[in-house]
């Protein structure tokens, strides 16, 4: 949980320092400037997690900053499922059309009873998902968190996720970040499509380092052959 929590709030802050430094193309009224303005706000706010020193609210940040990063690798998984499924519809894959849609409310259980759906028809589909460039372990990565993520809906984390949001504001703050940056990787790309030098600090700055590699054994050494 920890390498999900240092991995998103380390994108936030890239993030929130590629929207200071490149202020002037998102005029204040825009909506990028409002999404930038929400990660900014998100960054500080989080802040406190590392600056604290008592272990009870180490503790709540943690659960906060948990779910919050849980939550944001389930919603990546299914956009990217969703983005490579539109790709075969117009490859014309007649199979796949209206599976794999993006649930309309964004509540918690909303999001994870649909991605329970993505895991399951995407066992039919893996194949040709893959093909359009999701990983091979792409299924196994949306199980993982929907089983981090259900864990935290349904565990104390959840207590302690609705008391700091009721107190601090945290979990809003964290949320809301997120959510801001799923927003910046439909807005930025538009502002700077004839500008490759700034859609690559941007790829970088919004990277997210999702899941951790699985460390492999090697490929067993095949006998020599008996002379």
């Amino acid at each position: 949980m920890k390498h999900k929590i240092s991995n998103l709030t380390a994108t936030l802050k890239k993030t929130d320092a590629f929207g200071i430094a490149n202020a002037a193309d998102f005029p204040a009224l825009s909506v990028g400037a409002q999404q930038f303005a929400l990660i900014h706000t998100g960054v500080t706010d989080t802040a406190t997690f590392g600056a604290s020193q008592e272990s009870g609210t180490l503790h709540t940040h943690s659960a906060v900053l948990g779910k919050t990063a849980v939550r944001y690798n389930l919603h990546d998984d299914m956009i990217g499922i969703t983005s490579a499924a539109h790709t075969l519809v117009v490859l014309g894959n007649t199979t796949i059309g209206g599976k794999f849609m993006m649930p309309h409310s964004n509540g918690d259980q909303a999001l994870l009873n649909s991605a329970r759906a993505f895991a399951a028809d995407a066992v039919t589909y893996s194949a040709a998902l893959i093909s359009v460039g999701l990983p091979a372990t792409f299924i196994a990565d949306l199980n993982a968190d929907i089983a981090d993520f259900e864990g935290l809906i349904t565990t104390k984390g959840t207590a302690l996720v609705g008391r700091v949001g009721a107190t601090g504001g945290l979990a809003d703050a964290a949320q809301s970040a997120a959510t801001a940056l799923h927003a910046l990787k439909n807005i930025v790309p538009k502002i700077y499509k004839n500008n490759p030098t700034k859609l690559a600090e941007w790829s970088t700055a919004s990277h997210v380092d999702k899941h951790t590699p699985i460390p492999r054994p090697p490929a067993p050494v095949p006998p020599e052959p008996v002379k």
